[in-house]
């Protein structure tokens, strides 16, 4: 399994606007890519922003490549997210996933 992570900055008004526009519109396009399996949004208050994570999920890296086109270590904002965003990563960061474990 591969993880993305993705970094961002926002002001504290603008950090919900985004997590709700990454709920929305970024999860509607990941469910049409074969091999996506789960996202996770995580943010945290540093100061005058809240700095936001995405995780996102796929079984291998040509699934990574279905969702972010061939120069997939390059991240994909959309215009409406720019607009919320104070700041971001230009780059995305992958990982295989090499231990899962569940609470069972």
């Amino acid at each position: 399994m591969i993880a993305r992570q993705w970094r961002a900055w926002a002001q504290h008004d603008q950090a919900k606007d985004y997590v709700e526009l990454f709920g929305n519109q970024v999860q509607a396009k990941l469910k049409t890519i074969p091999g996506y399996r789960y996202s996770l949004v995580l943010t945290r208050e540093q100061g005058d922003e809240t700095e936001i994570v995405t995780l996102t999920f796929f079984d291998r890296l040509e699934d990574v490549v279905g969702f972010a086109g061939e120069d997939y270590e390059v991240a994909n904002v959309s215009t409406e997210a720019r607009k919320l965003l104070a700041r971001f990563e230009d780059r995305v960061i992958h990982f295989d996933v090499a231990l899962r474990l569940s609470p069972s």
